[in-house]
């Protein structure tokens, strides 16, 4: 299992073995945890910037929200392999049931990671006018890579709908997923303009 003790060379490594995982899902989270990273990085040069007295709190709150979006996304990319694994093993077995629980699981858990990065992705949004100026390309590095994130999980999750018996449940994933994958395009068209447009204002 590779999780947050692992090395970024490890992590490559493994991920480009051939062997089932860490595979798209933990690739998925990583771009997320990347993603609220960047933007940690962005607030950390925006407290205290004069000028930016204002957003002070409003800077602080987000800070602590990429934190933990980047905590959820480690988990999360331990959970996806946990949930691979388990699959495998259900797979092997008669009991259709522990089955069907395991294809139900390794479709929530990137279905999660879509959503953690979908609120990293608004919370970028609602910073364009709040960072320090001479940050903003990072923070459009944090919100293409949530961007990616968010595509690359639901990927994850649409492999796994055919495998999902239950017609009403899988219907429910699909409209999940594309009403996320809908609010996060219209997001990113959003907040990559402003942030130059800002950017240029010298």
């Amino acid at each position: 299992m590779l999780d947050k003790t692992t090395t970024i060379e490890k992590f490559l490594d493994a991920a480009a073995a051939k062997q089932p995982t860490p595979g798209g899902g933990s690739a998925a989270a990583l771009a997320g945890a990347l993603a609220a990273a960047m933007g940690e990085m962005v607030l950390n040069y925006s407290l205290g910037k004069k000028g930016l007295e204002i957003h002070a709190e409003a800077l602080k709150a987000a800070l602590a929200e990429f934190r933990r979006a980047r905590e959820i996304m480690v988990e999360l990319m331990a959970e996806d392999q946990s949930a691979y694994e388990a699959l495998a093993a259900a797979r092997k077995g008669a009991d259709l049931a522990k089955r069907q629980q395991a294809v139900m699981i390794c479709a929530r858990v990137p279905q999660t990671i879509a959503g953690t990065a979908v609120a990293i992705l608004e919370l970028a949004d609602e910073l364009v006018e709040k960072v320090n100026q001479r940050l903003l390309s990072d923070l459009a590095v944090c919100a293409e890579l949530a961007m990616a994130s968010t595509r690359a999980a639901l990927y994850n999750v649409q492999v796994n709908l055919p495998d999902v018996a239950d017609v009403q449940n899988r219907r429910k994933i699909e409209e999940e997923c594309q009403r996320m994958l809908s609010h996060a395009a219209s997001r990113i068209k959003r907040v990559i303009p402003r942030i130059w447009e800002r950017a240029s204002e010298g």
